[in-house]
């Protein structure tokens, strides 16, 4: 405390450090990513589009999900923790016009530089959204699941969407754990709204965190090396894949975090178990309807389009009743049968001889039968209903955190921004041109495709014949095996 003056020598406030979000994870990005989901949803059945869309979107889900592995296998570590003693403040304090977040009624702070990093809430609505629609398109969709390879490959996207929203979620968990950070100013100095790091020197910090603070503060010439009116002690830290002159801080007020409420809608926006529940429940559903695909089970259900269900929703009902009643009324083959076939029309039946088919074994297995295929349609509708809403729910949930976190560093109309939008239009101008290639084709290039096609079928119908070979052959040994025991 300045004795002459009656104010404190400097002042701590606490403070926001953060690197802002990447340019490619903006707004105008990360629109279009939702935008490509929808159209290639849209657009399943022309093919050649639908690619072109599909393919966008998942090669920027596969960048966020591979960034969300390095974010967390090199996660920033907070410092070891230091006491600063500061000149005691009043919590009357007429500081606090310029100072709203001023540290008052103590002497003493504990410091552990340490910084948000933003891109936490862009990966996570990237990765988790790329896996709330690649799972369901997976399991619905049989026009882009209708060979192998394309199947293979939407299990391989499946996965890496998978293992980046884990990554994404544990990263996201531990960001509310990071302490408390920071800045000290000369009290007649106001810090700026915004201020970024134009490099930390390595004579500001001496021995202690308390001896820096009070030698930068007590030596002008010292301060004024710092480039900046406070003194910072994040601006030490750094985040892989980041530049440590891009990280910012700024005073920590009530307009920096995400306000609280304590009404109903309110709590469902701020909460995250609802949207972590619906997400649970939505994977639940599709990876059961995907395991259903692999089990050895026949199942009356035609399809997972809503379509053909409304359609056949005739003929399912009736092949639910025709199985339960074939399954009360045996069979009239055995002598068994007939003689109880005779004796019931010429003496009536008793209540216990009419429940008697019902604990048998042929009505247990008609009935489990049916109570399967009524699952799993209910299964199909119910995955239906929540996957689109899961879907929603959870997009307005992470843009509105988004929101929160501050504006975007570029606006829509620089290049970084509307570049992406050029490049899938330029790409899709470049399909559509490739799809018109026989059409505007001379006669020689025609020829040689032709030729290449023939060839190509060759080699096509010889595999066909290795894979024949290959079946027989595990046959005629699964043959052998059966016989020999």
């Amino acid at each position: 405390m300045d004795n002459s003056t009656g104010t404190p020598l400097f002042i701590a406030s606490e403070a926001l450090c953060y690197y802002p979000i990447s340019t490619i994870y903006n707004s105008c990005p990360r629109y279009l990513f939702y935008a490509l989901l929808i159209a290639s949803c849209v657009t399943r059945w022309t093919g050649w589009l639908a690619d072109v869309f599909l393919g966008a979107a998942a090669t920027y889900a596969g960048t966020a999900a591979i960034q969300t592995f390095i974010m967390v296998s090199s996660s920033q570590k907070p410092q070891d923790p230091g006491p600063v003693t500061i000149p005691w403040i009043p919590a009357n304090t007429t500081l606090l016009k310029e100072f709203p977040s001023i540290v008052t009624e103590t002497d003493s702070i504990q410091i552990s530089p340490a910084s948000l990093e933003l891109d936490a809430d862009a990966v996570m609505a990237i990765v988790v959204t790329g896996y709330l629609v690649f799972l369901p398109l997976q399991c619905w969709s049989r026009v882009l699941t209708h060979d192998r390879a394309r199947n293979l490959l939407f299990y391989v996207w499946n996965a890496l969407m998978l293992a980046g929203s884990i990554c994404a979620l544990v990263y996201a968990a531990r960001i509310p754990k990071l302490p408390i950070q920071y800045m000290f100013c000369y009290p007649d100095y106001p810090p700026f709204s915004d201020t970024s790091n134009d490099g930390w020197q390595a004579s500001w910090r001496t021995s202690t965190w308390n001896t820096s603070v009070w030698d930068t503060f007590s030596n002008l010439s010292q301060w004024n090396q710092l480039g900046d009116i406070c003194f910072n002690p994040c601006f030490n830290t750094t985040q892989i894949l980041r530049q440590a002159t891009s990280l910012h801080a700024v005073t920590a007020t009530d307009k920096t975090t995400v306000p609280t409420s304590r009404g109903f809608w309110n709590a469902v926006l701020y909460s995250k178990r609802y949207i972590y529940s619906l997400i649970i429940l939505c994977l639940i559903l599709n990876c059961l309807l995907l395991t259903y695909r692999f089990l050895p089970y026949r199942s009356r259900i035609p399809s997972a389009q809503v379509v053909v269900l409304w359609k056949d929703r005739g003929n399912i009902w009736k092949s639910f009743k025709r199985e339960i009643k074939s399954a009360l009324n045996p069979p009239l083959s055995s002598p068994r049968s007939l003689e109880e076939a005779g004796t019931a029309n010429t003496k009536k039946k008793s209540f216990l001889t009419e429940l008697r088919p019902i604990f048998t074994r042929r009505f247990l297995k008609a009935f489990l039968h049916v109570l399967v295929d009524a699952a799993i349609l209910f299964g199909i509708i119910f995955s239906m209903i929540v996957s689109p809403f899961t879907i929603v729910a959870f997009v307005a949930w992470i843009e509105f955190q988004i929101y929160n976190d501050g504006p975007s560093q570029e606006s829509p109309r620089q290049v970084g921004q509307w570049a992406y939008l050029v490049s899938i239009a330029l790409l899709v101008i470049s399909a559509g041109i490739l799809t018109l290639k026989y059409k505007i084709a001379s006669s020689t290039e025609l020829q040689n495709e032709i030729e290449e096609t023939q060839k190509h079928l060759e080699y096509l119908e010889k595999r066909k014949e290795a894979c024949s070979e290959i079946q027989r052959f595990d046959l005629r040994d699964l043959r052998d095996q059966f016989k020999g025991s």
